[in-house]
């Protein structure tokens, strides 16, 4: 028997060649485990933690958001009743603190154009809203009947506007003065001064937007650099019908939309998104929901399947990311074969 070999049985492995071939063995299998952290890194969109604050900012650049997690979600124009459209905003990044008494959320996009004044006819205001509902997932189509949700809104002229924030487009003439049917019947989007910049809303559907008995919820909007960030701010309880419940054990739904007043976006014009993220009040992580609603309201049919069917192939990719074990040894036992091969011609 050759010192350059070892038989076994029938079979003689030259021992060089089986040194090298594992040395490239070991070599194969080091690059996969650094391949399998590098996908899992890139593909995995959540659960990332609901930073906990000693103090909820109200402020979009405050301190307190530098080293919160960030979502990133894309918007799609509205598609699901009339009147359809939008689609200008193709995305918004969100983040989400907490301490015991408040939640705030964080919501920033690219916007060109700062649109505060409504003071005349198509003249629309830049604004943002959040969807929530405790529980079960709602139909992202602002609800349904037996599925309330609680909607917060946002509005750039009611915050930014040099003129009157309730429209002065709305007011009439007459020989005294000019009268304003709005302010004087109460109606909450043409109030001529805001202190909170937000109105919460309840809907079961569209064209069920109400306006909540109660307004607990704040919101401060600032221009960045390309665009606009806007806080939406309040106190874990709340006494509404509808009001989305900060309660341990109860995960929470949100989604969100955006209105580009430059772009013509108002009502059901918006951009919107098709995926809810979930907020799990009991352990505080924020991420990406399951595609389905849970309530038979399939996504197929609209571009938000799209988004969430390219969703579901991402979370395939991290499962099988984070199952390698089998792909991993047949790697390595393929690489050691292949090069022993090539090392005995």
């Amino acid at each position: 028997m050759s010192s350059q070999s070892i038989e076994i049985g029938s079979v003689s492995i030259d021992r060089n060649a089986a040194r090298r071939a594992t040395k490239l063995a070991v070599i194969v299998l080091c690059l996969m485990m650094v391949l399998q952290v590098a996908v899992v890194a890139v593909l995995t969109v959540g659960p990332q933690p609901l930073r906990s604050v000693n103090e909820v900012p109200a402020e979009p650049d405050a301190a307190a958001w530098d080293d919160a997690p960030t979502e990133t979600v894309s918007l799609d124009p509205q598609q699901m009743a009339l009147p359809y459209g939008g689609g200008s905003v193709d995305e918004v990044t969100v983040q989400a603190v907490t301490n015991d008494t408040h939640v705030a959320f964080r919501m920033e996009w690219e916007d060109p154009t700062a649109d505060t004044e409504i003071n005349e006819p198509n003249a629309y205001s830049d604004a943002a809203a959040i969807m929530l509902r405790s529980g079960s997932q709602p139909p992202v189509a602002m609800g349904a009947s037996g599925d309330p949700v609680n909607i917060w809104y946002w509005r750039s002229s009611w915050q930014h506007s040099e003129s009157d924030p309730g429209g002065d487009m709305y007011s009439y003439p007459h020989p005294d003065n000019e009268t304003k049917p709005g302010q004087a019947a109460g109606n909450p989007l043409s109030k001529s001064s805001y202190n909170r910049y937000a109105q919460n809303y309840y809907a079961t559907g569209y064209g069920s937007l109400t306006n909540a008995e109660t307004q607990p919820v704040a919101a401060n909007g600032e221009r960045t650099d390309d665009g606009w960030a806007v806080v939406f701010q309040r106190e874990h309880d709340a006494s509404g019908q509808y009001d989305a419940a900060f309660e341990d054990g109860e995960q929470m739904y949100l989604t969100y939309a955006i209105w580009d007043g430059d772009a013509d976006e108002v009502n059901g014009e918006k951009s919107l998104s098709y995926q809810f993220l979930t907020l799990d009040t009991d352990d505080g992580t924020l991420s990406a929901a399951d595609s389905d609603d849970g309530g038979g309201n399939e996504t197929d049919g609209t571009d938000g399947g799209a988004v969430a069917g390219v969703t579901d192939s991402a979370l395939w990719l991290v499962g099988a990311a984070t199952n390698w074990p089998a792909l991993l040894a047949l790697a390595t036992v393929t690489a050691w074969l292949v090069s022993y091969w090539r090392l005995r011609e």
